[in-house]
């Protein structure tokens, strides 16, 4: 053996300091040979380890690597493999010298060799205790590819080992980061193992010391997800989740919770039934969704899984399964017919044909008869609306035509004069929190708990408002969904309904992004406590009125019994809209109106029922005619529930219109004007064909009222006019001859042609002038669009949208409406009346023409003289291929292309006329066939079908132009 130099007294090697010790170090070596200076250092490495420095044993171990870094020749690996075994457990090697062999080792030796000696070393390290470096499994995973094996099995053997040798409370943050997925593998597939991870709880006080609190809390979260994805949770007590796993990362808890089971919350059992507890989210009851939201969550009840007999089944189960599908069946009349290629009538025709099913249905409609009776606004609302889907063409009365004996709608002022008198929500103002919110849709939850109201706003992080005794403002981090923040008097906790369990948690801080809670073994089944049914009497009002939650809504009972509201209620809500407080909130709800309030309670019919035909004429209407019958409502949002009660009670007129006429019944003798029709013009009242008349009424009187006023030499604007939403009865005034030319046809079928004088007569109740009055339809875009940047189109088009529809103007010689603005292709359309009928060129300032005018066949009497001649001539003797062969010669088109205009038939046409290949477009086709139908109707039946006048409108307005 080399002899050595005296080494310095690792007393005096401390006391020179680093640089001094290293020094010292370095002067004893220089006399040495190369090859004894790696031994020497070595030995140093020994003796500062017993002396307890271990920096300087570092550094000398570094310098003895130097040495045969330096120096290859001086490399033996066996030797330095047995130093590392040596020393290594020691406690003389550090991060940097282990890492440095790691690279030796791939470079020197065969894979599988250099990978056994490393994980060796390794080991040693780990058997004698020794805190594990921070890279040691990106090292090992390296050596472990070169050797081909999978990274997975590697991390698992070193999760194993660190596990065994109880090293993993003091490993570090990256040995935790590395570790934390094969630890839960190895301990999800041993007992032993799995027993050890849960008792590896890290040294938080070391982790504090090294690293800071943040670092410490980072390393305890790791080893707590570790625990749930390896699935501890069945092995740990209640205890230890108010203890060691306090704080714990919400979904981790959560995860936890899940695998603990139902002895964590014993005796919390959720029944669903009438569900009267507003802090129970409802499971899902189709029946109170409001109509606006129709197609949300119909049952699909027409695709090829559709299976009347297992519904049926399931509805003969029990009360439960009877519920489950009288809700489903709610929901699927509710939007019945909101797709028009759907078989809506197969699905009624199945479920009449099976006893439980017609049952079911049978016990629907009956309520929906009984409430159409009443005065009870918003479920007479509800009731009309499903009846009249119910019974339309090929529906129920169809399979049981005394399926509506009984029914008799009530009067809608009544019903609207009763919610307004009775007391409405929007007379009570919601909490701060509770209003509208632009925040984006992730959601807000509203929990009442005692004397605490908290109103959540769930984005990326949660913002929670308490309102009680004073205010209470908390900001939790990101919560999983599912879970109820709430104030349980001390501190917010968060609930949730797992398997019919009811949990809750105590929410403890942040940690990371997320929340932090702990599960309190003596709160877990705590639960917000609050009535679902309470007394409230609204501002003015004689008696109380009850509100009662119950599955999924809560309803208003005025004292005299009338049910004036009925709103969704949930804890957990979606909607941007203003949010619904429980039942039990309702009395601590200030007055939002008090002088509105009272106002309402002084309403009588009279006013009521001004307020209701004025929500048949659009929302500008309502809206003065509110200010005139009730100018004590001032609140924004009382104003607006006032407009949606009547805009309601409209609907509601609108549609037990429609349902008298179907199944038979007398219209009321008080009918407003504007729905009644001609007595010898009737049609089939539809809600859409009678939206339709008051809106085309409105128009003609519009139009005739502002041609009253002088004249002048340029357009100018009289006033803007209300005009209610668009009803669409598939054609429009510039289209009207167009769709009435099959009607004098000879090969129509007698039912097409009696749905087409249906509409002819329609149109007859609203005829625009007289005489020699004519109309047109004229489409105009904003001039000087082309000038404008993409942000000025964006604007403008958006004012444009708002204040255009209903633009009444004088024209020269007569009047102009505009009827809207279409964004998409920046296109107004107007109607205009000229009493002497004639139109001069032009029109409003600010607007080009888009298209040429179109002139409107249906002015005065011509549709009526058109109807009577049809009824007492029958089908007028039109000559089908004369007729094509005439307008394409006169029009200059080609023969296809006449074709596409007459839309006649291949059967009626001469053999070898094309029936494809048209390039006219279509708006130009529509302009075309609307010149077709003489001005005397009577022509049909002597000359035929005006083809020189539409050749002559073509040459004037489209000659040249395809598309």
């Amino acid at each position: 053996m080399s002899r050595f130099p005296q080494l310095p007294a690792p007393a005096d090697l401390a006391a020179a300091g680093p640089k001094g010790a290293k020094r010292m170090l370095a002067r004893a070596a220089s006399p040495l040979p190369a090859a004894e200076l790696a031994p020497f250092f070595e030995e140093a490495c020994r003796e500062l380890v017993r002396a307890g420095e271990s920096e300087l044993a570092f550094w000398a171990f570094g310098q003895a690597r130097k040495v045969e870094k330096d120096q290859p020749a001086l490399l033996d690996l066996d030797r330095v493999q047995d130093v590392f075994l040596d020393l290594v457990p020691a406690g003389g090697v550090g991060p940097a010298a282990l890492r440095d062999y790691a690279k030796t080792l791939a470079a020197e030796l065969p894979a599988a060799e250099a990978h056994a000696r490393f994980r060796a070393v390794v080991c040693a390290g780990f058997d004698a205790g020794l805190i594990p470096y921070a890279r040691i499994f990106p090292d090992l995973r390296t050596l472990a590819r070169a050797a081909k094996i999978k990274k997975r099995d590697e991390d698992a053997f070193l999760a194993e080992r660190l596990l065994r040798a109880g090293l993993l409370p003091i490993a570090s943050h990256q040995v935790w980061a590395a570790a934390r997925e094969p630890l839960a593998a190895v301990a999800g597939r041993d007992d032993d193992l799995m027993k050890l991870l849960i008792a590896a709880e890290p040294d938080r006080a070391r982790h504090e010391e090294d690293s800071g609190e943040e670092v410490a809390e980072e390393i305890r979260q790791m080893w707590l997800e570790s625990l749930a994805e390896s699935g501890a949770g069945p092995r740990l007590p209640a205890e230890w989740f108010a203890t060691t796993g306090r704080g714990c990362a919400a979904a981790v808890l959560l995860k936890l919770a899940d695998q603990a089971g139902e002895r964590l919350f014993p005796d919390s059992e959720v029944v669903y039934g009438e569900e009267t507890d507003p802090g129970l989210p409802s499971p899902g009851h189709r029946h109170i969704i409001p109509q606006s939201r129709m197609g949300t969550d119909s049952p699909r009840w027409w695709k090829k899984d559709f299976d009347a007999e297992r519904l049926a089944a399931d509805a003969a189960s029990g009360p439960e399964g009877r519920e489950r599908f009288a809700g489903l069946l709610d929901g699927f009349v509710r939007d019945l017919g909101y797709f028009g290629n759907v078989d809506y009538a197969a699905t009624v025709r199945a479920f009449w044909a099976l006893p439980k099913t017609r049952e079911v249905l049978s016990e629907a409609v009956d309520g929906w008869k009984a409430d159409a009776g009443r005065p009870d606004l918003p479920f007479q609302h509800d009731a009309l609306h499903r009846l009249t889907r119910l019974t339309g063409r090929g529906g129920l009365l169809d399979l049981e035509p005394g399926a509506a004996a009984g029914l008799d709608p009530a009067d809608p002022v009544d019903a609207l004069l009763a919610a307004l008198r009775g007391g409405i929500p929007a007379e009570l103002a919601v909490p701060r929190d509770g209003s509208p919110s632009k925040a984006s849709a992730s959601g807000r939850t509203i929990v009442q708990h005692l004397g605490f109201l908290t109103i959540t706003e769930r984005s990326w992080h949660a913002h929670a408002s308490v309102t009680g005794d004073g205010e209470l403002w908390v900001r939790l981090p990101q919560l999983p969904d599912g879970l109820l923040p709430w104030y349980d008097g001390e501190t917010c906790v968060v609930s949730r309904i797992q398997d019919g369990v009811w949990q809750t948690f105590r929410v403890e801080g942040q940690t990371g992004e997320t929340v932090a809670l702990t599960l309190d073994p003596g709160a877990a089944t705590a639960r917000p406590q609050a009535p679902g049914t309470v007394e409230v009497t609204f501002p003015g009002a004689a008696g109380p009125s009850e509100v009662r939650l119950s599955r999924g809504a809560i309803t208003v009972t005025a004292p005299g019994g009338t049910r004036t509201a009925r709103l969704p209620f949930s804890p957990v809500w979606a909607s941007k809209s203003s949010l619904v407080p429980p039942p039990g909130w309702w009395p601590r709800r200030d007055p939002a109106d008090p002088d509105g309030s009272a106002a309402l309670r002084r309403l009588d019919r009279e006013r009521a029922a001004r307020l209701l035909e004025a929500a048949l004429a659009g929302p500008r209407a309502a809206e003065e005619a509110l200010e005139a019958v009730l100018p004590e409502v001032t609140a924004p949002v009382l104003r607006d529930s006032v407009l949606e009660a009547a805009h309601t009670a409209a609907e509601c007129l609108l549609l037990a219109i429609e349902l008298r006429d179907r199944i038979g019944r007398p219209q009321p003798p008080d009918l407003p004007a504007l729905v009644s029709p001609a007595d010898d013009l009737p049609f089939a009242r539809t809600t859409m064909q009678t939206k339709w008349l008051v809106r085309q009424r409105l128009v003609a009187r519009a139009l005739e009222s502002a041609a009253g006023e002088p004249a002048a030499g340029e357009p100018y604007l009289v006033r803007t006019v209300s005009l209610p939403a668009r009803a669409s009865v598939i054609v429009e005034p510039d289209t009207l001859a167009g769709h009435a030319l099959p009607a004098v046809l000879p090969w129509t079928s007698e039912s097409q042609r009696e749905r087409l004088v249906d509409v002819l007569r329609l149109w007859a109740n609203a005829p625009l002038g007289d005489g020699a009055a004519a109309c047109r339809v004229l489409r105009f875009t904003p001039a000087g669009a082309e000038k404008q940047s993409r942000a000025e189109h964006q604007m403008l088009d958006r004012e444009l949208e708002k204040a255009a529809p209903g633009q009444l103007w004088r024209t020269p010689d007569g009047a102009l409406l505009l009827l809207d603005y279409q964004r998409h292709n920046r296109t107004a359309t107007a109607v205009e009346y000229a009493p002497g009928g004639t139109f001069g060129p032009g029109g409003p300032p600010g607007w080009q023409a888009a298209r040429a005018p179109v002139s409107c066949w249906g002015a005065a009497g011509r549709v009526v003289r058109l109807i009577r001649l049809l009824a007492d001539r029958g089908p007028a003797p039109i000559d089908a291929a004369a007729t094509v062969r005439d307008l394409a010669e006169s029009a200059g088109f080609e023969v296809a292309d006449a074709v596409a205009v007459c839309t006649f038939p291949a059967e009626v046409l001469d053999d070898g006329m094309p029936t494809t290949g048209a390039t006219l477009s279509y708006p130009m086709r529509d302009a075309v066939r609307e010149r077709l139908l003489p001005d005397d109707p009577a022509d049909l039946w002597t000359t035929g079908l005006a083809t020189d006048a539409a050749a002559d409108w073509w040459r004037t307005h489209g000659d040249g132009v395809k598309g």
